[in-house]
């Protein structure tokens, strides 16, 4: 340590040290951690303004840049050298692989340069020997198309790995070199089982590369959880980081002076809890499934709130949902089914205030009562039961449409949980008080270091360049695909595309093949099995959505058979892995049906992904009907009528729906960027008015 080091350290020892019993240091020589690695807890913490708009320009610039660079060229070249390279390491022996594995992770520590993005020396030495470390733990190479992967993540880009292409060995990989640099390495699943799974399944490889590697999820223990976070590498999910992150801010800021906190860690050997946090900072986040993290649930507020019981608000849910009720569709108010949005029109004012004064004080403020009874009206014909939510135990619980699950951790906030609960006739939970919030894209943008995987990233690059000034790197495919994308079926209505649906469906089945049905709701998932009950009496037919989230393990571990029928939301399009039996592969392997095109072309490409995995056989086809969701949302109503029209000239039905279907996906994503854009502002104006 140089003597102006030791001046500044010895500065802050005095500060903090105030008597002996509560000095942060007590007596004696430093031996324990150098404190300016723990003072790296309070930098996501800080306050940060949001970038003036050619800032933004710029990032977003240079994120298109690093694009047209395309370093697909350097990562294969570099991923054929290191695999050359690494056969000299098989002669070894374990002590000696052990040796040389502790020297290239002390020249990674030494040398790293956290302002260097593209790999130095140091880090393409390490990769090497990961790659043996891979043979002596998994009995087998990483192949070149992985360790491309790994070198996106490293270098701070999203990977576009197609399914089934070993994107967690390449996660793991890539967080073993990021812990070698001596930074935390964070894993961003998109749920609790991937992330004590894959923890689980890399436990091998982390041994042998002597790093520790843990999972945090929202089963850890409170008491548990800096201990998690304290490893080298740590498995959580976006929800379990973002709310131990402003739990860790509520401590900081009960603190009388933050870098105490930091100060203390570093006391107690690096124990993050020593100064009330669990966390210990950011180094290199690696986030999977990226394009819904980072996309889709980015403006999605994460709020730390506690019970503040509220009789008089919990009597106003109750009342707003009938003052709603006695309001008429089209006269005194009016639903934007497309956008999600509602309006009470002048004469639905004045209505609603005729009522609401001859009730009490609480509802004599016009715009009180107005919020009130458009949260209930947004409730009553917005948030559908099967599509938004589900009940359960007689409490609702939250789907997350994207992906089908169940979130059971969150809640509507605002008072809207109330007011749903009202319209429902269920008893109404005790409202919240807000006590800590932030977005995933703005926690996620404070990041030093990150990087994503997805197979499906290309639709969101602008995005993501804009967002995080990320590039999208699109890496091969080990093998030729060998998937067949059969042509679309057009209907005029949803009964006849599902008649058409279970009779292919078992038309197959019956041949050997395994089918894979694709809808975007549990009500849609359970008319369909329905039908398929109604054309085929005792014929099994699984039925994977968020009412049956739990059997998710048992229903995809028989979705590859031959002769097997599966219906399934998009729970099935992420984080799945449908092994199919010899006969299915001999029959042309699983057939993957949507039968609800999504609101994005990122969703149907995660289901196609399904089928047809590592040079497996595999065959895909579309069905629509005018009347389906996307249609009825995004399509103009002239539009939609020329298409109807269509339909009397039966050789342009699948082209004009193929039209159809990019016009109101296009639009429906750019209503999504809208949307985002716009939430984003709305958090930072909020935070403004808060500090």
């Amino acid at each position: 340590m140089s003597g102006a080091a030791q001046t500044v350290l010895a500065g802050l020892k005095a500060r903090y040290s105030g008597s002996e019993e509560g000095s942060l240091w007590g007596g004696g020589p430093l031996t324990l951690t150098d404190p300016s690695r723990h003072l790296r807890l309070l930098a996501p913490h800080q306050h940060q303004e949001r970038p003036r708009l050619l800032d933004r320009w710029g990032a977003t610039g240079l994120a298109v840049l690093r694009r047209f660079a395309n370093p697909m060229r350097r990562y294969d070249r570099v991923a054929r050298r290191t695999l050359a390279r690494a056969k000299r390491l098989e002669a070894l022996n374990e002590t000696d692989l052990a040796t040389e594995m502790l020297r290239a992770r002390a020249r990674l520590r030494s040398s790293f340069d956290p302002a260097r993005t593209r790999l130095g020396a140091a880090e393409i030495e390490a990769l090497v020997h990961l790659v043996e470390a891979v043979r002596r733990t998994h009995g087998f190479r990483p192949h070149p198309e992985q360790l491309i992967g790994v070198q996106a993540l490293l270098e701070g880009a999203i990977a576009e790995m197609a399914t089934g292409e070993g994107k967690t060995l390449t996660a793991a990989i890539a967080a073993v070199v990021a812990a070698w640099r001596g930074r935390p390495c964070h894993v961003v699943t998109s749920n609790d089982y991937l992330a004590a799974r894959d923890a689980e399944i890399s436990g091998k490889l982390f041994t042998q590369c002597r790093v520790s590697a843990a999972s945090v999820t929202t089963e850890t223990p409170p008491d548990a959880r800096a201990a998690g976070y304290g490893h080298d590498i740590v498995y959580t999910t976006a929800q379990s980081i973002l709310a131990d992150h402003l739990r860790d801010g509520l401590a900081l800021t009960g603190a009388t002076h933050p870098v105490q906190v930091a100060l203390r860690a570093a006391r107690a050997g690096g124990r993050a809890e020593a100064g009330g946090t669990v966390q210990r900072g950011l180094g290199q986040v690696i986030v999977d499934e990226a394009d819904s993290v980072l996309i889709d649930e980015a403006i999605t507020p994460l709020i730390i709130s506690a019970e503040k019981p509220d009789p008089i608000l919990e009597g106003a849910a109750e009342t707003s949902v009938a003052l709603a009720r006695a309001l008429q569709d089209g006269r005194d108010y009016r639903v934007d089914h497309t956008l999600r949005s509602l309006d009470i029109t002048s004469v639905g004012r004045k209505r609603l205030m005729a009522e609401a004064r001859k009730l009490g004080p609480f509802w004599q403020r016009e715009d009180r009562a107005e919020e009130l009874v458009r949260m209930a009206l947004y409730a009553e014909h917005l948030l559908l039961e099967g599509q938004h939510f589900v009940i359960e135990e007689g409490k609702v619980v939250l789907v997350d449409e994207l992906t089908g699950r169940l979130a059971r951790q969150r809640t509507l906030s605002l008072g809207m949980q109330q007011v749903l609960e009202a319209r429902l006739g269920l008893e109404i939970s005790p409202p919240s008080e807000v006590r800590a919030r932030l977005s995933f894209q703005r926690y996620f943008g404070r990041v030093p270091r990150l990087g994503g995987m997805t197979g499906t990233a290309r639709e969101a690059r602008d995005e993501f360049a804009r967002a995080y000034g990320l590039a999208v790197v699109r890496v091969p495919t080990h093998r030729p695909s060998r998937r067949k994308t059969q042509s679309l079926r057009a209907y005029a209505r949803v009964a006849g595309k599902n008649a058409a649906i279970v009779r292919d469906a078992l038309a197959l089945a019956d041949r050997g093949r395994a089918v894979l049905i694709g809808l975007r709701s549990v009500e849609a998932s359970a008319a369909l099995a329905e039908d398929f009950a109604a054309k085929a009496p005792g014929r099994e037919v699984a039925v994977l959505n968020a009412v049956f989230d739990s059997e998710e393990a048992a229903i995809v571990a028989q979705a590859g058979q031959s002769g097997r029928i599966t219906i399934a939301t998009n729970m099935a399009g992420r984080g799945t892995d449908i092994a199919i039996d010899d006969t299915v592969r001999e029959t042309g392997g699983l057939h993957v049906i949507i039968a609800e095109v999504n609101d994005f072309a990122r969703i149907d490409r995660q289901l196609v992904g399904r089928g047809a995995r590592q040079g497996d056989p595999g065959t895909v086809r579309v069905y629509t009907a005018q009347d389906d969701e996307l249609f009825r949302r995004f399509l103009p109503p002239g539009l939609a009528a020329f298409w109807r029209g269509m339909h009397r000239l039966p050789p342009a039905q699948s082209l004009a729906a193929r039209a159809m279907i990019r016009y109101a996906q296009g639009r429906a994503e750019r209503l999504a960027r809208k949307q985002r854009r716009g939430a984003l502002d709305a958090e930072l104006e909020l935070e403004k008015g808060t500090i």
